[in-house]
């Protein structure tokens, strides 16, 4: 299909938008009140860039999809529409822009891949019953479940235990098809084609399924799902250096495990076991992405009120919002590790900044491109007074991943700020198998 081709979408996947979110829960965090003494007309309003400025000729050149050219900033995020043989994405982020691009090419990699006629075979050699009872499994499962129960109680009640007090959340299989071990499947299938088995990519789940159960009826080898789609957009988190390493740990992990898992990381961090439990039962934070802010945590070992990140996380109402705190908290993680130890996290409204031995106040975000705006020029006064008490910092400092319009970047600084734009490389950098 040639590049400017026509395409009826299929499906259409939308991502929310929660800008308005954003710029809200950065009000009411950064800004304690207006100090701005500029008017209205001086401040920088929404504007339109270039998708051929911002991404890769690489990323650009497909006959798979075609990206607009037209990218609407916000002031903090880039909002791209992309055109694919297989429907209309609207993605929210110059990093979620990449996954989704590397999403599309693994699910053209997927179709290639025929199982109906071998999944068919598999199953009239394994039997009827071997239908009936999969059959069973998906559409009354607790009639069959009951049944097994009876003959493998020990596994059972295993199962009991892990998968029951939990709640599944929309982008993970059902407690029946984790039980099964289909889901097991799913996870293999993922990490060869490099992508996270908790996408929210309605048509990566359709494939990932659709080649899954084929896989877990013996129609298909994981071995013959392999992929040659190159680059690493498939990240878990495009932002964080070791999803590389987590996203095949997070695919290869029951979530019923991975629930387990965080939740006694949590409690060994002494934190309430009910905040725990509010945190993992937050349907808004797939299992994928409460595992990297668990990591993240963790490896913050020694930061004082590191649990501050679990409380901030049950605001979240939206998946994009899980997100944003998620990626907040590997940047702070990633801060501490490679540019120098944070003291201490601190929350100020619905966000939090780490704070250095130096007292240096540190906020970390992960926007693509910032304009002076009424908001940021409100919220660049933040700390300039002393905050609840606490002794005024030392210095400010701001980490985002893109970077600040001129105007933006002369107010921050005239504001005594210290920024660091462009700062993936540096807070996250690439992990190495």
């Amino acid at each position: 299909m040639a590049k400017n081709t026509a395409v009826q979408p299929e499906r259409k996947w939308k991502v929310r938008p929660f800008s308005m979110v954003i710029l809200f829960a950065l009000g009411l965090a950064l800004c304690s009140q207006t100090s701005t003494a500029q008017s209205q007309s001086s401040f920088e309003q929404k504007r339109a860039l270039k998708a051929s400025s911002l991404l890769n000729l690489e990323l650009l050149n497909s006959d798979l999809y075609t990206v607009d050219e037209e990218v609407i900033n916000d002031g903090f995020l880039n909002h791209y529409t992309v055109r694919s043989r297989f429907g209309v994405f609207q993605v929210n982020s110059t990093l979620e822009v990449k996954r989704l691009l590397h999403e599309i090419k693994a699910i053209s990699a997927m179709k290639q891949i025929e199982t109906q006629d071998t999944a068919v075979d598999s199953v009239v050699q394994s039997g009827k019953n071997t239908v009936d009872a999969v059959s069973n499994l998906v559409t009354d499962p607790g009639k069959t479940l009951e049944g097994a129960a009876a003959g493998v109680n020990n596994l059972f009640n295993r199962a009991t235990q892990v998968v029951g007090k939990r709640k599944t959340t929309g982008v993970e299989d059902s407690k029946v098809e984790q039980f099964i071990g289909k889901s097991k499947s799913k996870g293999d299938i993922a990490t060869k084609f490099g992508v996270s088995v908790y996408s929210r990519n309605a048509v990566l789940q359709a494939e990932l399924n659709r080649l899954a159960w084929a896989d877990y009826l013996g129609g298909i080898g994981v071995g013959l799902a392999q992929s040659a789609i190159p680059g690493v957009g498939g990240l878990l988190l495009s932002t964080s250096g070791t999803a590389r390493i987590l996203n095949e740990v997070i695919n290869n992990t029951p979530a019923s495990e991975l629930w387990v898992r965080n939740k006694n990381k949590l409690e060994a961090m002494r934190i309430d076991s009910d905040t725990v439990q509010l945190f993992l039962n937050n349907p808004s934070f797939s299992p994928a992405y409460q595992t990297v802010l668990v990591e993240a945590m963790q490896s913050m070992n020694g930061v004082a009120n590191r649990g501050l990140f679990i409380k901030i996380s049950l605001q979240a109402n939206t998946a994009e919002m899980a997100r944003t705190m998620t990626e907040i908290a590997a940047m702070l993680a990633g801060y501490h590790k490679n540019v120098q130890p944070l003291q201490s996290v601190a929350p100020f409204g619905r966000f939090l900044y780490g704070k250095t031995k130096k007292n240096i106040a540190v906020l970390a975000f992960p926007a693509d491109h910032i304009l002076w705006s009424y908001t940021v020029a409100d919220a660049a006064t933040w700390l300039s007074e002393p905050v609840q008490g606490q002794a005024k910092p030392a210095g400010k400092q701001l980490w985002i991943f893109g970077d600040f319009s001129k105007t933006a970047e002369a107010g921050l600084k005239k504001l005594g700020w210290e920024l660091h734009a462009n700062s993936q490389a540096r807070l996250l950098p690439e992990a190495k198998k």
